[in-house]
């Protein structure tokens, strides 16, 4: 099963770079927020089965010429406030979810608007599946965006990743950063809530969560500076 969802990666991998090309001749600021998105930040790695955008309003209008000319089939999307576009390559479902602006979460609830700066601000990564093979070159939303993005969700996933962003280190100035625009989102309760859920959580189910999306494990010292961390993160 594993090698099959390797395989898959290449495939989303593929669709990255014909999607990020074709962007690039559009003038579309397409940034990622997802599992790949994590990747740009971190080492640890799990697997994803589809690619996670963003898009400023003004880049609405151009999504339908855009999946159109690459042959996806697209259509109103309600997880984040978006559209769906998908296409199969082979044997292989390529599915791109793309929100405009906002982000919500269907299971909370909670919103939230990437700040116009952020867009300006945009992280150059390069993605690599787990199989290994050609990085793609590729945009990313700012780390602090991306932890509050994960943070208003409530699946098991997105708290791995919050895992693996904290685990991977985070400076003074991305702490201060997260901490204004949760303020300005008005999102204050909600993270707080959020972080102290994470903080409580026990050292057996950490390790649970890490190792079913992951597959590693935590020490000592990582569980400890992860709980220090989450306490620094709440406003």
């Amino acid at each position: 099963m594993r090698t099959e969802q390797w395989a898959g990666e290449d495939k989303l991998a593929a669709a990255l770079a014909e999607v990020f090309g074709k962007c690039e001749e559009l003038g579309i600021d397409l940034l990622l927020i997802g599992a790949f998105a994590v990747r740009a930040y971190a080492e640890r790695r799990r697997l994803t089965t589809d690619l996670d955008f963003v898009v400023p309003t003004r880049a609405q209008n151009s999504l339908a010429a855009l999946f159109k000319s690459l042959g996806y089939e697209y259509s109103a999307w309600t997880r984040f406030g978006g559209v769906r576009a998908v296409k199969y390559l082979g044997d292989a479902k390529v599915q791109l979810d793309v929100a405009v602006d906002m982000i919500r979460d269907e299971n909370t609830g909670r919103s939230y608007s990437i700040p116009v700066e952020s867009f300006r601000q945009k992280f150059r990564i390069e993605v690599t599946p787990l199989a290994g093979g050609p990085g793609v070159a590729a945009y990313a939303v700012p780390l602090a965006d991306l932890l509050v993005l994960k943070l208003i969700a409530s699946r098991d996933q997105d708290m791995a990743d919050v895992v693996t962003l904290v685990l991977a280190g985070l400076s003074p100035a991305i702490i201060a950063d997260f901490k204004r625009k949760v303020r300005h989102a008005q999102l204050t309760k909600h993270i707080n809530t959020r972080l102290g859920e994470m903080v409580g959580l026990s050292d057996r189910t950490l390790q649970g969560l890490m190792g079913s999306y992951t597959g590693g494990r935590l020490t000592g010292q990582e569980i400890r500076l992860l709980r220090r961390t989450l306490r620094e993160l709440r406003n």
